[in-house]
């Protein structure tokens, strides 16, 4: 998955249309972090802290400027975190929820 604003979306995009997939879970990689965290929000916005690969940084920008402001999850978050706890992993359940790195 190309680490590119926009073109990890549109990559994800076309294998879901290609595979037609009876769900999608993705996940991200955050540096320096040491543990799991599911979200219960994906926030429609860009706001990176670093450029990415192609040296895009985009700050305060919609990522899909027709779509909702947030998306909830409909995934069972906290039981998730408790099975996480159980097979000691060390999740984090965040106050702040995370900011979507591609909204779809």
């Amino acid at each position: 998955m190309p680490t590119v604003f926009h073109k990890s979306a549109q990559v994800l995009e076309e294998e879901m249309n290609r595979y037609q997939p009876d769900f999608v879970l993705c996940i991200g990689q955050a540096g320096g972090r040491t543990s799991l965290t599911p979200e219960r929000v994906a926030i429609n916005q860009d706001d990176a802290r670093i450029s990415d690969n192609e040296d895009n940084q985009p700050i305060d920008r919609p990522i899909r400027p027709d779509g909702a402001s947030a998306y909830f999850s409909s995934l069972p978050i906290k039981a998730m975190v408790q099975a996480i706890k159980k097979r000691a992993y060390r999740p984090l359940f965040p106050i702040r929820q995370g900011l979507l790195s591609a909204a779809i």
